[in-house]
């Protein structure tokens, strides 16, 4: 599933091709992907502008009118945007990109006046919702903290942890405490902190408090700044891959030698995710 840095570059690319741009027609392919009849899904979204394109945890919003579309990738949605000759992608992963349009995976085509956004889907677990004002506030409330704003403090990250007694990667899995932050950064940020994902949320000292926090942002720039960490056929929206995999020091290195230490890497289940890290490293 795409992670906080690669819906994020998503968003950050998509913004120059859907923001301010009519949508003319919507073409419903898969009903369970959108939460309202075809007709009316489509009545909401015909005919107007998207003014605004965020991401908050791992959803992708558009305010359209007085509403929004609120769209969630889950495990193998894909966003493409094409026009003339150009074909833009975005998500996990990339089907038949660049060949036939729309294709057996495509749940709903979104033509806009310059150009047209096709929603994939493999598996049909990704979705898209119109919301009310009232609807997105309630929905998006389910989330904590966005990590890379100010809101993300050391003591917001010290009090979320105070009282959890389950291990520190399940409890940095937890949605309604940190927005966005998937499996792939939490096991870099707990090697980059020192700490073993097993260890009990609320037994962490404040110096490792710290250096978690640190660790957390760090690794999420560093990610943006790369466009993301490609596995699979994941794309950015520019159907280039994501350049953060290079800098992976724990994730996906099972058997590798830790770059702290030299041992290797290992991994086991954890939190219900596949869980890498070193033993000698973190404690």
């Amino acid at each position: 599933m795409p992670e906080l840095p690669e819906v994020e570059t998503i968003v950050r690319d998509l913004n120059d091709y859907l923001v301010n741009k009519k949508i003319k027609t919507v073409e419903v392919l898969n009903l369970g992907s959108i939460n309202q009849k075809p007709a009316v899904f489509k009545k909401n979204l015909e005919g107007q502008k998207i003014t605004k394109l965020y991401r908050r945890a791992k959803n992708i919003v558009a305010q359209v009118n007085q509403d929004y579309l609120v769209i969630h990738l889950k495990m193998t949605g894909q966003l493409v945007w094409r026009t003339g000759q150009t074909t833009l992608a975005g998500g996990h992963p990339i089907v038949n990109v660049g060949q036939e349009l729309p294709n057996k995976f495509t749940r709903a085509v979104l033509k806009f006046s310059g150009g047209t956004l096709y929603f994939n889907d493999v598996r049909k677990f990704g979705w898209l919702r119109i919301m009310t004002p009232e609807e997105l506030a309630t929905y998006l409330g389910r989330f904590g903290v966005e990590p890379l704003e100010d809101t993300f403090s050391l003591e917001y990250l010290k009090s979320a942890l105070a009282k959890r007694k389950i291990n520190i990667k399940a409890a940095l899995l937890d949605q309604s405490q940190i927005a966005g932050l998937g499996n792939i950064y939490v096991d870099e940020a707990l090697w980059a902190s020192g700490i073993a994902p097993t260890r009990a949320a609320n037994s962490l000292k404040l110096v490792e408090l710290k250096k978690l926090h640190k660790a957390i942002i760090d690794v999420l720039s560093l990610s943006i700044s790369k466009r993301g960490t490609s596995f699979n056929n994941y794309r950015d929206a520019n159907g280039e891959r994501g350049q953060n995999m290079k800098f992976l020091q724990v994730y996906g290195r099972a058997g590798e030698s830790c770059q702290k230490c030299k041992r290797p890497i290992k991994k086991m289940r954890l939190a219900g995710r596949g869980t890498h890290w070193c033993d000698h490293c973190q404690k």
